[in-house]
């Protein structure tokens, strides 16, 4: 350092080498150089935040939305991994709800119970995944989804062995509250999440249809191949006895049982390239505070209903079947072949839900659903078995079903849309799953007490206007999402 003057040394390193480079400033002269601001304007440059600042310091914008735009950054995930979260999704759910859709008059007279028995196993089975929703979502956040999966389906079909015994209504209610262990509270959080993930911020309409459709399509080829071994396993003669039907029931469900061991051995594997992505945890202060955020955000709640709303619909589709038998007289065998009909829309329903919501408006789309699902709902109320022909309700059926299916492949695509993070995800579906899938506790209650208390088809009209009455509540809390979340976005100091 010499008298009056300032020497600095600046450093730059290129490559291998580096120059340096040394400049005086002659601190006794008072003349500014032109890129310098003078005080007062320094002072004003230093008081006014730059882009970024105002960007992070906007009114409305909490940590929510801000990993929402971090993550709108990211290129899209390939939706090929999709394809053993699809073959699981559906496997886990073979032996609780499969086989009683297809085989649930087989059931009844096999088992010697009643439509109220399985309501009550179905109420067993929602109390229980009330509480697992709430717990699993979390466990979802924090550990990896492939192992949880993994121990769940293989929970499953262990649970699925005490169907080869003659189950009564204790020992049914009790399968059904373990498999809501097994299949909610370590399967479902992670199985969305893992969705969620991998369809990116533009493809979650498509990637939640692909993950029903393909759900779907494996539905549809197991009951089909199931529907086919059960026609083998009866004798010729048109009426089969009770035994006869609880020997091929028996065989169809260690089918079951082997499926669904078989897809808990895969899962790990497949996934793993899954488990090699950057994965994303909560920090302490999301962990803290999600709930509290999640909590106080209508659209959830109002998002929870809409779900509560289609899922009604979708169980509906149980009592096709019976519906069958008991309202046009069909046998076993064509309720069975209706039923697994309504299987085959599914995949084509959930796919084209999913690529039009994503190209229009996730809301939207759902609000068409529930009207069309509505109408179809009152068509099937009002039908006289004897001026419609096997064929009509074929169609009435299938094209209703395929409205619920839709509903299905897009109601959890809408994530983005309430700016929920990635982080918290497993935690805002828990949420809204406990809400939405409240009807497994109520509705098979409350369909069964109709069918067995109004025999014939008086008891399927009030399921029917019921779900009709529920579909258009569905639409309604739709549009009043739609406005919500509308309004969020053009006022961005509200981010209730």
């Amino acid at each position: 350092m010499r008298s009056g003057h300032c020497t600095t040394a600046l450093v730059i390193a290129t490559g291998p080498k580096s120059k340096r480079f040394s400049c005086e400033v002659r601190t006794q002269q008072l003349i500014r150089p032109k890129n310098v601001l003078s005080g007062a304007s320094y002072s004003q440059a230093r008081r006014q935040p730059n882009r970024h600042s105002l960007r992070l310091m906007s009114p409305g914008k909490n940590s929510l939305t801000q990993h929402q735009e971090r993550r709108s950054s990211q290129p899209r995930r390939k939706l090929w991994l999709l394809w053993p979260v699809i073959l699981a999704g559906e496997a886990i759910f073979l032996l609780p709800f499969v086989l009683p859709r297809l085989f649930r008059p087989t059931m009844l007279e096999a088992w010697g119970i009643t439509n109220l028995d399985f309501g009550l196993a179905f109420s067993c089975y929602g109390m229980v995944a009330i509480i697992a929703y709430g717990l699993g979502g979390p466990l979802a956040d924090r550990f990896p989804p492939r192992w949880l999966m993994c121990i769940a389906l293989a929970a499953t079909a262990g649970g699925g062995i005490a169907f080869l015994e003659t189950p009564n209504r204790v020992l049914l209610c009790c399968i059904y509250a373990y498999f809501g262990i097994t299949t909610i509270l370590l399967f479902w959080s992670s199985m969305l999440k893992v969705t969620h993930d991998l369809g990116g911020a533009k493809q979650q309409g498509t990637a939640f249809g692909l993950l029903d459709a393909g759900r779907g399509l494996f539905a549809a080829v197991i009951a089909t191949a199931l529907t086919l071994l059960f026609g083998q396993l009866l004798p010729l003669k048109d009426e089969a006895s009770p035994e006869e039907l609880a020997k091929a029931l028996r065989a169809i469900i260690m089918v079951t049982i082997l499926v669904v061991a078989t897809t808990a051995l895969l899962i790990p594997i497949a996934l793993i390239k899954l488990s090699r992505r950057e994965s994303s945890k909560p920090t302490s202060l999301e962990t803290r505070n999600s709930l509290s955020l999640l909590i106080r955000r209508p659209a959830i709640w109002l998002h929870g209903l809409v779900v509560l709303c289609a899922y009604c619909g979708y169980k509906s589709i149980d009592n096709y079947g019976i519906f069958a038998v008991d309202a046009f007289h069909s046998s076993d065998l064509e309720a069975t072949r209706l039923t697994t009909l309504t299987f085959w829309a599914r995949p084509f329903s959930a796919i084209g839900a999913g690529l039009v919501a994503d190209r229009f408006s996730h809301f939207k789309s759902m609000a068409i659903l529930f009207l069309l699902a509505a109408i179809g709902n009152a068509s099937l109320a009002l039908i006289v078995p004897q001026t419609l022909q096997w064929s009509g309700l074929m169609m009435v059926a299938v094209s209703t079903a395929a409205t619920m299916y839709g509903l299905r492949g897009i109601y959890f695509a809408v994530f983005d849309d309430l700016h929920i993070p990635p982080t918290l995800v497993g935690t805002a579906a828990g949420l809204v799953s406990l809400i939405g899938f409240l009807p497994d506790v109520f509705f098979g209650t409350v369909t069964g007490f109709m069918i067995d208390h109004y025999p014939g088809r008086q008891g399927h009209q009030y399921v029917f206007a019921l779900v009709c009455l529920v579909s258009l509540i569905g639409l309604i809390a739709c549009l009043l999402n739609y406005k919500h979340t509308t309004n969020q976005a053009t006022t961005p100091g509200d981010n209730a």
